[in-house]
């Protein structure tokens, strides 16, 4: 087979390939509940962070191109004793092999948290964990949706991933 033959076999399997487009899953899809822009109201209790106080963040969430992967901007506020303002990008996906939801997320502070997602009847759960001072702490986030517009938000922690410490709630509302 020459050169030229073998080129040709190239493009048209190449162009076959193009024209079977791949589309995003029903689990994909699911994520599309996120889509728009949401504020949360809420607050942070006293504890291991410090005195605590009221919060607010705005999320904007959309579709990257093909849709198989969400990009989140968030601007949080912050009371100054528990670090102020600042801002966060993500990206929310689903691992189809692993089956789960996935999370990952850079901070205007330098950080960078990466979780894993479920979503059970009408309540995501986002667990994580991240190093403080040496040890390993599980993270939980959990999203109970409440209307096609709003769900409750709570975050907590844990040494020993059975006792949970409160860190955060809020009710977060679609604009």
């Amino acid at each position: 087979m020459n050169f030229r033959a073998v080129l040709a076999i190239i493009v048209l399997a190449g162009s076959a390939l193009s024209q079977m487009a791949v589309k995003p899953g029903a689990e994909v899809k699911k994520l599309d509940f996120f889509v728009g822009t949401w504020t949360a109201e809420g607050t942070i209790p006293p504890g291991p962070s410090g005195a605590g106080g009221k919060f607010s963040v705005t999320h904007t969430n959309d579709w990257i191109a093909g849709n198989f992967f969400l990009e989140s901007r968030s601007e949080f506020k912050l009371p100054p004793a528990l670090g102020g303002d600042r801002q966060s990008t993500g990206i929310l996906g689903y691992d189809a092999e692993k089956n789960v939801y996935t999370s990952t997320e850079f901070t205007s502070q330098g950080g960078r948290a990466v979780a894993q997602g479920s979503l059970n009847g009408d309540t995501w759960t986002w667990t994580s964990s991240e190093k403080f001072e040496g040890q390993e702490i599980q993270q939980r986030a959990t999203n109970k949706i409440l209307s096609p517009n709003s769900y409750s938000a709570k975050f907590e922690i844990s040494e020993d991933g059975t006792n949970w410490t409160l860190m955060m709630e809020a009710k977060v509302t679609k604009k």
